[in-house]
């Protein structure tokens, strides 16, 4: 899958294609099944992927603006509830077997998905924008209407796995990852619940999440050895902690085991 990396700026965007960044869970077809991010099965209802052909399509599981809780559940199930499933929509946003840059793959993704005829299956709108300026005026319209982002692709980028610089984020806050290793206990209003989450970053390093988490997270925190998403605004210097990190959400797609 294709990994994206942070707008900075000082591009040529008229080299881009955008679209809204879908607040869901990340799903490829691999022309037999759904598979997670991390390669699993996903257990979708047999009637979701039915006819569906052998090629390859990469998108978002999403149930709408701001309802990404009901999505995590709906994948979480080992038996796949059908209410919850009727609610999604699986976003394509590319075709990750077609060998030509985005530029033609996106006129074929459209044709591919129209062919499919199911309306749970929609290809996802993609647009130019002229400047930054008109890029960060999406970007607010997009936010304050419950968007998590924007998204832009290169036009002449072919697809690639891994982060790409051809692939990029647009939010007003950044965003990353960490594995839940000890839940701290709380103090004066949160005595005897959870005060913060102590989570381990990639790196090594770990952090204290506290502000962000719920009530009801604080009574039943995340597991240990989850993975949970947090926000923050820039790192204390350079290579420094992630400043004001706050506890976002659990990632649907990552199994509660710590790696040894």
């Amino acid at each position: 899958m294709s990994l994206a990396q942070s707008y900075r700026g000082g591009i040529d965007l008229s080299a881009y294609w955008v679209s809204e960044k879908y607040d869901g869970v990340r799903a490829l077809w691999d022309g037999r099944q759904l598979r997670s991010r991390q390669g699993l099965p996903m257990r979708a209802p047999a009637w979701f992927t039915a006819g569906w052909p052998a090629t390859p399509m990469d998108g978002e599981l999403w149930a709408g603006r701001g309802q990404f809780a009901a999505v995590q559940s709906a994948v979480a199930q080992d038996v796949p509830t059908q209410a919850q499933w009727r609610v999604l929509r699986y976003m394509v946003f590319d075709l990750p077997a077609h060998g030509g840059p985005f530029d033609a793959r996106l006129p074929a993704l459209q044709a591919h998905v129209a062919g499919l005829g199911q309306p749970w299956v929609q290809a996802v709108p993609q647009w130019r924008v002229a400047n930054h300026a008109a890029l960060m005026a999406q970007l607010r319209t997009h936010e304050r209407a419950g968007a998590e982002g924007l998204m832009l692709l290169r036009g002449d980028a072919l697809h690639q796995s891994g982060r790409s610089g051809d692939l990029l984020k647009v939010k007003s806050w950044e965003d990353a990852e960490g594995v839940v290793v000890a839940h701290l206990p709380g103090q004066g209003k949160y005595a005897g619940l959870t005060g913060a989450l102590l989570v381990q970053l990639p790196d090594g390093r770990r952090l204290r999440l506290g502000s962000g988490l719920s009530d009801a997270l604080r009574r039943t925190p995340p597991p240990v050895g989850s993975t949970v998403t947090y926000r923050y605004n820039g790192t204390h210097g350079v290579g420094g902690l992630p400043r004001f990190a706050r506890f976002w959400r659990v990632r649907a797609d990552s199994p509660p085991a710590m790696e040894k």
